[in-house]
């Protein structure tokens, strides 16, 4: 029998505080993370020492409340092994972070706890006290009023005066690994669809990547790198911290902690590498506009996120941001976004595109955007060419000279 079948439903005499429903693994899982929140140097342990506290505390809690249930030493260090790899340092949270099924946790000033699952948010009958939060909060020695830190697969927002009383969010980081054929054959997006972005990445197309939620823009992003030949070197800049590469080709650069100086540097810096493909997911204003200005008519592939609330309102960003940094007028404004970006995907959710549109400019330097592709009523409708529907070889791009860098579906 598993390990976790023998600690189901184990009654405890001895323990009125434990409902009988209660399994032994959640209970000591919560125990566990009760004592360690009373031990102010937890964290300055190392993992033999963390985990020898471990054990000694298990050992202490069956000897004196389930004498009758017979763990062998395999079993408690399983048990402790796998608190080790749930156990985030947040109290009576921890077990609502071990679970699978739980996307996020928000706790208010008040200490009430949500949860969020499959994007619905629930309230559970936690409630943290005052002293539990105080002792998850003074983890985070900062005096910012806003704190926006990764630790292992966790981001962690803390919002604290003057700003508000006190607010913590917790949000699951989720390594993707899919890529767009992925997609596909699991039925998040139609086999035309496939060939057309397939068809955007190999001919290395400049794409701003949008929609409302910045983890959706994340996850989307992390798609499309998984998409690129392993040949193909990625420059990918970021101000969370919050990726961790899982390729080699992969190029990755977190500028939240530097300077104006130090960026502009690192900017020309990842210029000079001549990679295939740069991404940039920067949310920061200034970051993102010293960014922009540098970008110029490029022959390597192009993936910018800008979070919008809709596909207009993607372009209307930029030609604002343009006309304010360039100091420009309306029209060079909307000259540089054409002259840079071939495409605009925006999406509703993190594998679901509600619109494609193309990028071009008329002789009078005015923008247009053609909406390729377009989700109506559940179906996706697509104005493509009939070799980028039906074409399932679509190779990435090799060495030969590539078509013009404005080359457009009809001239292909």
């Amino acid at each position: 029998m598993a390990l976790k079948d023998r600690l189901k439903n184990i009654s405890y005499e001895n323990t009125p505080t434990i409902v009988e429903e209660t399994s032994f693994a959640d209970y000591i899982t919560e125990a566990l993370s009760q004592k360690i929140a009373t031990i102010p140097v937890w964290y300055d342990y190392d993992y033999s020492k963390q985990f020898e506290l471990i054990l000694n505390f298990l050992d202490s809690k069956l000897n004196s409340e389930f004498e009758d249930l017979n763990l062998s030493e395999s079993e408690k260090k399983a048990i402790a092994e796998n608190f080790l790899k749930s156990h985030s340092g947040f109290g009576i949270l921890d077990k609502l972070i071990a679970k699978d099924e739980v996307d996020g946790i928000s706790v208010n000033s008040l200490g009430s706890v949500y949860i969020e699952v499959n994007g619905v948010s629930e309230k559970t009958d936690l409630v943290l006290s005052g002293i539990q939060f105080k002792n998850i909060l003074s983890r985070f020695d900062n005096n910012d009023s806003i704190i926006r830190v990764r630790q292992d697969n966790l981001s962690i927002t803390i919002v604290r005066p003057p700003i508000s009383d006190c607010l913590l969010v917790i949000r699951k980081i989720k390594d993707v690994y899919d890529t767009i054929s992925d997609l596909a054959q699991s039925g998040k997006l139609p086999n035309e669809l496939k060939n057309f972005l397939k068809y955007l990445i190999s001919e290395r197309k400049n794409i701003l990547l949008s929609g409302s939620s910045d983890n959706d823009i994340n996850e989307f992003i992390q798609v499309i790198m998984n998409s690129i030949d392993k040949s193909k070197r990625i420059n990918y800049i970021e101000d969370s911290g919050f990726y961790k590469p899982n390729m080699d080709n992969i190029n990755a650069f977190s500028v939240a902690s530097i300077d104006e100086f130090d960026y502009e540097y690192l900017l020309s810096v990842i210029s000079d590498l001549h990679s295939d493909y740069d991404v940039c997911q920067v949310s920061d204003y200034k970051k993102f506009m010293s960014y922009y200005l540098n970008i110029d008519d490029t022959n390597h592939g192009l993936i910018t996120k800008v979070k919008a609330e809709s596909i207009s309102d993607v372009t209307n960003k930029l030609i604002n941001l343009g006309m304010v940094a360039l100091k420009s007028t309306e029209k060079q404004a909307k000259l540089k976004i054409s002259s840079v970006y071939d495409y605009v995907i925006y999406l509703d959710n993190p594998f679901r595109i509600s619109s494609i549109m193309e990028i071009t400019s008329s002789k009078t330097s005015s923008l247009i955007l053609n909406e390729v592709v377009k989700l109506v009523d559940g179906t996706y409708v697509l104005d493509l060419s009939e070799e980028i529907l039906n074409n399932e070889d679509l190779s990435y791009e090799s060495d030969s000279p590539r078509k013009g860098f404005r080359s457009r579906l009809k001239d292909i």
